[in-house]
C-alpha cells in the first residue's frame, strides 16, 4: 500500500502537499483495506466478534492519529495496524485478568467477559506452547504473524525487515517444528 502522506513515489524530490480531499480519500482507502482484515484476525484469536470490533476501532483511531501527525508509512499500513492491534489485545487480556472492568455491559447476546477471558488465556497458553516448540524468536514471530494475524509474506518481511524468501524459509521450518511437537504430544494423550 502506498504512503498516506506525499505521493509515495520515493523519488526523493520535494513533494507537493496533498489536498485535504485527497488526504481524506487516501485515509478512507487505507481504513477500508485494514478494517476487515483486523476484525477477521482478532475474531479468529478471541472467538468474540464484539471484542474484535472494539480492538479494530481502537486500532483505526491509532492509525488516524498517526496519519494526522504526518507520519509517512514506509511499510504497508497494515503492518503498523497489526502491531497496534496485537498490543491492544494483549493489553485487554492483561486488564481482564487483573479484574479491571474493561467496557460497559456487553450487548444482549454477546459473550460474557469470563468466557472471553478464559478463551484469551487458552490462546496465550497455546501461543506460548507453539513458540516454545519452535524455539526461535524470528521463526515464531513469522508463524504468529502468518497464522494468528493473517499477514502476507511481503507484509511480514516489511515488519521484521527481512526478505520475502527468508519469511518463506522461516515459516516452513517453524511449521515443521510445530507439527513435530503436535505429533509428539498426540500419542501421550491417548
Amino acid at each position: 500500500m502506498r504512503q498516506l502522506s506525499g505521493d509515495g513515489d520515493g523519488s526523493g524530490e520535494a513533494q507537493c502537499p496533498l489536498s485535504k480531499e485527497r488526504e481524506a480519500e487516501l485515509m478512507a482507502e487505507a481504513l477500508r483495506a485494514i478494517e476487515p482484515r483486523l476484525i477477521s484476525s482478532i475474531t479468529r484469536v478471541t472467538h468474540d466478534y464484539h471484542l474484535a470490533q472494539d480492538i479494530t476501532q481502537e486500532t483505526c483511531i491509532a492509525v488516524l492519529q498517526e496519519f494526522r501527525r504526518g507520519t509517512k508509512f514506509q511499510k504497508p499500513i497494515v503492518v503498523f495496524a497489526t502491531v497496534v492491534a496485537r498490543n491492544k489485545l494483549r493489553d485487554h487480556w492483561r486488564k481482564a485478568s487483573s479484574g479491571e472492568r474493561l467496557y460497559d455491559e456487553p450487548p444482549e447476546g454477546a459473550r460474557q467477559f469470563a468466557t472471553g477471558l478464559s478463551v484469551g488465556l487458552e490462546y496465550l497458553e497455546l501461543l506460548e506452547a507453539v513458540k516454545t516448540a519452535i524455539a526461535d524468536d524470528r521463526q515464531s514471530a513469522v508463524w504468529e504473524l502468518t497464522h494468528v494475524w493473517g499477514l502476507k509474506g511481503i507484509e511480514i518481511a516489511a515488519q521484521l525487515e527481512i526478505s520475502s524468501a527468508t519469511v518463506s524459509r522461516e515459516l516452513a521450518v517453524a511449521e515443521a517444528k510445530a507439527k513435530r511437537c503436535r505429533d509428539d504430544e498426540e500419542p501421550a494423550s491417548v
